[in-house]
């Protein structure tokens, strides 16, 4: 059994590895770039720990499959930041902030290739491919909600989940769902781990949207209060919307739709509207619900219990961590 940390420290080694030419340099120098810039690497390890559930070994193509699985969430990212004029990832200078928009958009583009390449050559049935295909487009429809949202002056907790299940807690689901696939895990098993990844997708988001607010930018490793700056519809902002009534509830959705404030000032008053609706209390306590979900499907996979440890200990370090 391989536990979280030695997984990522091989999917590191393999990324490392992989070859792209040197010509274009523009072309494949951010690519290189925003690959090699550090990252949790959860939905890569993610996928070998849920093969590893049934498996005696991994082998070289289950590796593929994760890769391509990173490439693709990598690529989603260089594109995010262009959307978001986005300055720092993993506190870093992003692609599109050094190199500019168009190689931004290019480079993204290789990634996304590379991505298909990876994962097609890990060969097996068709359900490989289709899993991760229907995690992509998910992927993209969620951005694309994230983005509608914006012009929006309030959204409701369900439009949220929708959202944020598209854009972040998909490919995860897929993540774990390829695993179990391409180790011939039983249909049952395929879903309960889906069903698994993808609550505590959810709650990362949860995780993140808190962060992004309360966090500072050195643990966060970006800007924090983007989210807010942007107008974005986290669930502390769909939380607030639903408990204030009348003026403060006005007042509220006026600050968030304003463009005119410094981003710290703007984020400071958030706060206080938070705090008046117990916002952060109520994520966590949606954040626990999930959770607990999770592990609930997670406990129905057929596989030994001790072989599920690594994946439990993941889902707490995920919860707990600050950036």
């Amino acid at each position: 059994m391989y536990s979280f940390p030695q997984l990522t420290e091989r999917i590191t080694r393999e990324l490392d590895s992989l070859s792209f030419p040197q010509s274009p340099e523009m072309l494949y120098q951010p690519v290189r770039y925003a690959l090699l810039s550090g990252g949790k690497r959860i939905r890569p390890a993610l996928l070998l720990m849920c093969a590893d559930l049934f498996l005696q070994r991994i082998d070289k193509s289950h590796v593929s499959a994760a890769l391509g699985v990173e490439l693709f969430h990598c690529f989603t990212l260089i594109h995010d930041d262009i959307m978001d004029n986005a300055s720092l990832r993993r506190g870093r200078p992003t692609v599109v902030s050094r190199w500019g928009v168009s190689a931004a958009v290019l480079s993204g583009d290789a990634m996304l290739i590379e991505a298909y390449k990876l994962v097609s050559s890990a060969g097996g049935s068709g359900a490989l491919l289709n899993a991760f295909n229907r995690g992509a487009t998910e992927v993209c429809e969620g951005q694309q909600l994230d983005m509608d949202f914006e012009q929006l002056p309030a959204i409701t907790e369900e439009q949220y989940f929708a959202m944020v299940g598209k854009k972040t807690a998909a490919l995860l689901a897929a993540a774990a769902a390829m695993g179990a696939i391409a180790a011939n895990a039983a249909d049952a098993d395929v879903q309960h781990l889906y069903g698994f990844a993808y609550k505590l997708g959810l709650a990362f988001q949860l995780q993140d949207d808190y962060l992004d607010v309360y966090s500072t930018a050195a643990e966060f490793g970006k800007a924090t209060g983007g989210d807010v700056a942007a107008g974005k519809k986290t669930f502390l902002f769909v939380a607030t919307a639903e408990a204030l009534t009348g003026q403060e509830r006005s007042r509220f959705l006026q600050l968030m739709q304003s463009s005119q404030l410094p981003p710290a000032e703007k984020v400071e008053q958030a706060k206080h509207f938070y705090a008046k609706a117990s916002a952060v209390q109520r994520l966590k306590d949606t954040e626990n619900t999930l959770f607990t979900a999770a592990l609930q499907n997670l406990a129905q996979v057929s596989a030994p219990q001790e072989r599920k440890e690594h994946l439990e200990s993941l889902a707490f370090a995920l919860l707990q961590r600050k950036k």
